[in-house]
């Protein structure tokens, strides 16, 4: 095992001058407030009340008050806003930021949590005559909605209800709110980035009266959304934290950010479960020399995390050390249970965590894959006082380490500022010493892919102006004309004037063949779930549902009918809705997760060869080669999974060379399947195929079986 043990020093904020808040209503805040507020903070309030910037990026450190800053507009000046967070808990986590806010600035504001979840709980509590009408109700009747971008895609795109719902949605929006705000923005890629600048398009010509602000707390945008924005015509403008390693005059007299001891391990084939079997003692040390300590351990794989909990709580629990879960596979009381009880010293995590949720910890485990998600997970650590040392442990690839260990020496002090901007570098560089050596970044750089917008960015606008067409026949003629010329702004072809209206005829011809899936598909603002399945977890005895493919390489389970799930749901006074398995239809019970990942491959009774690189529609597939399958005593896996309809792209070569050539990080989900003509293949489903596709749309492939080349 490769280490490496660095010693981060604390982070200070800037606090904001008399030219941060110059013409700001200072008075306005609170009196504990005045001293507090932060440049970064005060720059992000006065470039809202600047009538000469639409979109505003607030860049500052995690743990460094993006929250406030982005809900000052509402604290102080009483604006109405819709507030996006990227998961659910987060939602619930900022409501209670947003409760504190309030009282501090002695408001009333009406203030209302918008996601799937909180309209099913109305319906049930006062009854509805749909979910439309209960949104409509709280877009009309509060002045804070914290909701997730997934509805405002919905809402925003003429894709929530009938048409006389969207009709009502897409004027509601920029007509009702002042801003919206965008937290934890970066996790997105290319379709996420579109759907929203689709939806600012729109805004900007259908309601051009309306001075509405967005504003993003987020990193740095990337190239491909400052490049969206500036087509656009947005007036941009980023605010960036200030920070000093050392005490200073002008600066947070406490840290925002504690010094940390970080240590660098790599993995080895086992993961990081044999980690944690091989420093059980280490942790366990830790949690007895400092007293009341708490800690959080984060990996990629869900099934990594069951079988940590599963270990952790058998080993640990003879130290007086409690456990508690957050995954993907937590159900909601297990996940509030890991969060708020206090009895409850180490959590075990996925990516559920990464974003804005604030953990009070001295104990970071984590593994990672990248610069993103390693600065991500780093900053849940440090961000509180009251204990005396603060640890972190990253586990990494061997050869991340090696590319630590050329920019740092083991045992070394070094400034956080300096070590992330380390971090963030994607570029090789060259230094002298002794001789000439190319250092290359700390992490592979991330698939911008930046080719998706001229892919499918066009077909996403497309269904905006079609829908606005359809939907909105009563609004004013000029309309269409407008958001076309808008679209072809943002979206600038070099050579096609009028390129968006090619890109809607093609949106036509999809819609009108059999491939209206691809539409749906990529109308998800995160993608559908078709193979999603309804499982009864033994192992904790939670009703819950998730994917398929997942449950083949990391569970044992078996399948049972649906009548027979809903039974069990039923008796346990739950509702089967929650849990019902819409596509695939397919009910499990999950037995157990194995040590090491179950190998399975596919194969499609479709011959590929000639829609290779495309993005299509596919049945008829089964999987083969399962260990987990082979022990079942029928075929109603199969059977379900034979009928689904499927969004995919098929390309040459094996999964492993995929990603390798096309820069894709190792968890990005690509699979082996096996055609009619006896072929291998890699094949990537769902919104992901979107992504693979602008990747290799440009290739010549020549068909194995003769010599026509096909272009695609």
């Amino acid at each position: 095992m490769k280490k490496l043990s660095l010693r981060l020093g604390p982070v200070y904020s800037r606090l904001a001058d008399e030219e941060d808040i110059q013409d700001l209503p200072i008075t306005k805040l609170p009196d504990q407030w005045r001293d507090r507020l932060r440049s970064h903070q005060a720059q992000t309030w006065k470039a809202f009340e600047n009538p000469a910037f639409d979109v505003i990026f607030d860049t500052a450190l995690t743990g460094d008050g993006k929250s406030l800053s982005g809900q000052l507009p509402v604290l102080a000046d009483d604006r109405l806003a819709m507030l996006l967070y990227p998961t659910n808990e987060l939602i619930r986590d900022q409501v209670k930021q947003v409760k504190r806010y309030l009282d501090d600035f002695g408001k009333k504001s009406r203030y209302q949590r918008l996601y799937s979840e909180r309209i099913t709980e109305e319906i049930e509590k006062f009854g509805a005559n749909s979910r439309s009408s209960v949104i409509i109700n709280w877009l009309k009747n509060r002045d804070i909605i914290l909701s997730n971008p997934d509805l405002f895609h919905l809402m925003g795109s003429f894709n929530y209800g009938n048409d006389q719902d969207k009709r009502e949605f897409v004027y509601s929006l920029p007509e009702g709110f002042h801003y919206f705000l965008f937290d934890e923005f970066h996790i997105f890629g290319p379709p996420q980035v579109v759907s929203i600048i689709n939806i600012m398009n729109y805004h900007k010509v259908a309601h051009p009266h309306r001075a509405i602000k967005y504003v993003f707390l987020s990193a740095t945008p990337t190239y491909l959304f400052k490049m969206l924005l500036k087509n656009s015509g947005f007036r941009v403008h980023e605010v960036k934290g200030a920070y000093s390693s050392f005490p200073t005059s002008g600066y947070t007299p406490e840290p925002i950010v504690q010094p940390v001891t970080l240590h660098l391990h790599s993995l080895g084939d086992r993961g990081a479960y044999a980690w944690a079997e091989e420093h059980l003692e280490e942790v366990v040390a830790f949690y007895h020399a400092h007293k009341n300590a708490k800690g959080v351990f984060i990996v990629n794989s869900v099934a990594t995390a069951k079988r940590l909990v599963a270990y952790y709580r058998d080993v640990l629990e003879k130290y007086d050390i409690h456990v508690g879960e957050n995954t993907g596979l937590t159900d909601k009381q297990g996940k509030i249970e890991a969060m708020e009880n206090p009895d409850v010293q180490l959590i075990i995590a996925t990516s559920t965590v990464d974003v804005g949720v604030d953990f009070k910890i001295n104990l970071l485990i984590f593994e990672s894959t990248g610069a993103g998600t390693f600065i991500q997970r780093l900053g849940r650590l440090g961000r509180h006082m009251g204990w005396d040392e603060y640890c972190a442990y990253a586990l990494l690839p061997d050869w991340t380490v090696d590319r630590f260990m050329y920019h740092f020496t083991d045992g070394s002090e070094v400034e956080r500022i300096r070590f992330l901007d380390t971090i963030r570098t994607q570029e090789e560089f060259t230094t002298i010493k002794d001789d000439t050596t190319t250092i290359k970044p700390v992490f592979q750089p991330d698939q911008e892919y930046r080719r998706y917008v001229g892919c499918w960015g066009g077909i996403q606008a497309s269904h905006i102006v079609v829908q606005s067409e359809k939907v909105g026949k009563q609004w004013k003629s000029d309309l269409i004309k407008d958001l076309r010329y808008q679209y072809n702004s943002v979206y600038r072809h070099p050579k096609q004037k009028d390129w968006i209206g090619s890109q809607i005829a093609r949106y036509r011809a999809i819609g009108e063949k059999d491939d209206k899936k691809i539409l749906a598909e990529l109308n998800t603002f995160r993608g559908r779930s078709p193979l999603r399945c309804g499982i009864y977890d033994e192992t904790d005895q939670c009703f819950k549902t998730y994917d398929l493919f997942f449950l083949l390489a990391y569970t044992r389970f078996h399948p049972i009918s649906e009548s027979q799930f809903k039974k069990m749901v039923e008796d346990r006074e739950l509702s089967f809705e929650h849990y019902r398995s819409h596509d695939l239809q397919l009910y499990v019970i999950l037995e157990t997760y194995v040590e090491e990942r179950e190998q399975f491959g596919l194969t499609c009774l479709y011959s590929f060869k000639r829609n290779l690189n495309q993005v299509k529609v596919y049945s008829a597939f089964s999987i083969q080669d399962s260990r987990n399958l082979a022990s079942h005593l029928d075929s109603s896996v199969n059977d379900r999974l034979a009928e689904v309809e499927l969004v995919c792209l098929v390309t040459q070569g094996n999964p492993k060379d995929f990603k390798r050539n096309n820069g894709l990080n190792p968890l990005f989900p690509v699979y082996q399947v096996r055609d009619k003509d006896n072929m291998e293949r890699s094949i990537v489903f769902g919104l992901d195929a979107f992504l693979a596709h602008s990747l290799v749309f440009w290739k010549t492939v020549k068909d194995e079986d003769d010599d026509e080349l096909f272009i695609y």
